[in-house]
């Protein structure tokens, strides 16, 4: 977020330098400037200098104001006999007395060095003639106060305003500030999930696994685990700590596992997928089970033709009903990636779904799936809407939570965390979805999985000797 701000302060800062020099000034402007004393009469004694000096400062003030009228900028003009009207000089000239001083300057801006510096010269000559008649007539005889000219007009070589780079400076160093800020504001208000540090804090439970954001795997069906890329590894990962996770009471490894979030988008399904998939990697029979009867999506993402209709006309619904045999409800040899599953589709809506995982049909149906198969996942709706992932998570061994980073709040976090332990649910551990990852770490895994390649090639070239 820094460096946004600090770019995009960079980028005001060039195109105010553009906008003023380009396009409101028309380019580089110069500024050239004359000095001028105010003179007064002196006084005798000390009471006397010092209200002359306080008199020569007041009237250095109204010449300055003198300075930028329209009887100067008229008078200036007939010297020079310029092209120019009276209101045109008035926006060059500009006029200021040094600090606690009777110095007065100047200045005429132009985009030519030498019209500046002559329509300068013709300003202070004619505000001197000016002053001079004003005093004269305002006391008679000799006047009490004068402007004089301590230094002419300069030339000007280098063009006034902020130069490119103090603009480049500024803008970097203001959009830097404005980053700050909106980050430290950013960090008040917005409650979503951060990072895996945030997820520990927020539930209690160490982070178990960590599934980067991956643009690819949006738009597949099943995680590429032959593609051995950066999400097939933190996949697989979550499978390995997942078969040695203890329970909390103690127990054997979980084998029997739900799937949930706090909300919607998390990535439950995704997750439920992969992690089926990657069990079926390591030599075990799993069943997968789409246990969200309100927005089911598993059979729409593995099924078609014929085994997606009959996915909608009968699966777990119908199952826990007494409808349909378990066995003629299953999807056995469903393809994930190089490797098969067996899938316990949804089935036909029904009107009350958190009434069906109340059901002993629904426990017995657990059961016998768990006695039947090395593992049991199920993908589970929202706890935010529903506690139907709670009930799944108590009917069978436990169940892991998901959050996004970036998308589930702390407060939705910690609701689900108090949601699985009103109902006496295990909780085997978290996962973070959509973990953002730099383009370092990919390089980094990418490199790592050419040095594996590379070794495994040797060796399999490697002949073998004989005995």
């Amino acid at each position: 977020m820094l460096a946004v701000f600090t770019v995009l302060g960079l980028v005001i800062g060039y195109g105010s330098w553009v906008v003023n020099w380009w396009i409101i000034d028309f380019g580089p402007k110069y500024q050239s400037t004359a000095t001028l004393f105010v003179a007064t009469q002196t006084g005798t004694t000390t009471a006397e200098a010092y209200q002359n000096d306080m008199f020569s400062q007041q009237r250095a003030v109204s010449y300055a104001a003198l300075a930028t009228s329209e009887q100067v900028a008229a008078r200036a003009i007939d010297q020079l006999k310029a092209p120019i009207s009276p209101d045109d000089l008035r926006a060059k000239i500009s006029a200021k007395v040094r600090d606690k001083t009777v110095m007065l300057d100047v200045s005429v801006t132009d985009p030519s060095p030498e019209e500046a510096q002559i329509y300068a010269d013709a300003v202070s000559n004619q505000l001197v003639d000016i002053v001079s008649q004003l005093e004269t007539s305002r006391r008679g005889g000799t006047p009490s106060a004068a402007a004089v000219i301590v230094d002419n007009a300069d030339y000007p070589t280098k063009p006034v305003g902020l130069k490119l780079w103090m603009r480049l400076v500024l803008g970097a160093v203001g959009g830097l500030i404005v980053g700050i800020l909106v980050a430290l504001v950013t960090g008040v208000f917005d409650k979503r999930l951060r990072g895996r540090e945030n997820m520990e804090s927020q539930t209690g439970s160490l982070v178990m696994g960590a599934l980067p954001k991956d643009p690819v795997r949006k738009n597949a069906g099943v995680v590429d685990l032959a593609g051995n890329g950066l999400y097939a590894e933190r996949v697989r990962q979550l499978r390995t700590n997942l078969r040695f996770t203890i329970p909390p009471d103690g127990s054997s490894p979980p084998r029997c596992i739900a799937v949930t979030s706090p909300s919607a988008g998390d990535g439950r399904t995704t997750t439920a997928i992969d992690l089926a998939a990657a069990l079926a990697e390591s030599g075990r029979s799993v069943i997968l089970i789409d246990g969200d009867l309100r927005n089911p999506a598993i059979a729409d993402r593995l099924l078609d033709g014929p085994a997606l209709l009959s996915a909608h006309r009968k699966g777990l619904s119908t199952v826990v009903v007494g409808e349909d045999h378990i066995s003629d409800a299953v999807v056995s040899d469903v393809r994930v990636g190089d490797y098969k599953i067996t899938l316990l589709p949804s089935g036909p809506l029904p009107p009350h779904p958190g009434e069906l995982w109340a059901t002993d049909r629904a426990t017995q149906t657990l059961e016998y799936l768990a006695g039947a198969f090395d593992y049991v996942v199920v993908d589970t709706p929202p706890l935010d809407d529903y506690t139907d992932g709670a009930i799944v998570g108590a009917l069978g061994d436990g169940a892991i939570l998901l959050a996004r980073i970036g998308g589930t709040t702390d407060r939705a976090l910690r609701r689900a965390v108090q949601v699985l332990q009103s109902a006496h649910v295990a909780l085997l551990g978290t996962v973070v979805t959509f973990e953002p990852v730099s383009r370092g770490a990919m390089r980094a895994h990418a490199k790592q999985r050419g040095r594996a390649a590379v070794e495994e090639n040797r060796k399999s070239e490697t002949p073998v000797e004989s005995q």
